[in-house]
């Protein structure tokens, strides 16, 4: 017996299956004739570069001997870093060891100058990323633009 004023809820009641499967048409025809909305990223967030030391060198960058056995990939992010010492050093790091209060790193080279790169996937993004604009002898301007762009 049921108490009394209490509503007996739809979902305990059978459904058919007509109802069913039009309830189902009109779910998948809901869904595929509406209109998604998507909302726009927000702009990236430029980093902190700091100006290249002038008369800044790449010897202070890792050797390959000293990383011992890595992978091709973190050999070659270590090789941009040699190539282009001044143009790292006018960078800072997508990973965010150069920004804010817990920064350990002055500008992308010093970071390469540590093992930190044999296991930031990010430092390595950003030095192969860096290298392919270097290479196109692109301005430091427009690399930092760039790299605000995809690592910001």
């Amino acid at each position: 017996m049921r108490p009394s004023g209490s509503r007996h809820s739809a979902s305990s009641q059978p459904i058919s299956r007509a109802a069913f499967l039009r309830g189902c048409i009109g779910l998948v025809a809901t869904t595929a004739f509406s209109r998604p909305t998507f909302e726009a990223a927000p702009p990236a967030e430029p980093l902190i570069h700091p100006d290249p030391r002038p008369g800044i060198t790449a010897e202070r960058v890792l050797a390959a001997e000293a990383l011992g056995t890595r992978s091709q990939k973190v050999l070659a992010a270590y090789g941009a870093a040699r190539l282009y010492p001044e143009i790292f050093d006018g960078l800072g790091c997508g990973c965010g060891c150069t920004e804010g209060k817990h920064a350990t790193h002055r500008s992308l080279l010093v970071c390469y100058e540590t093992k930190q790169p044999t296991g930031c996937w990010t430092c390595q993004q950003e030095a192969e990323f860096v290298r392919g604009l270097a290479d196109q002898k692109t301005s430091l301007t427009e690399i930092r633009a760039a790299v605000d762009k995809k690592f910001g």
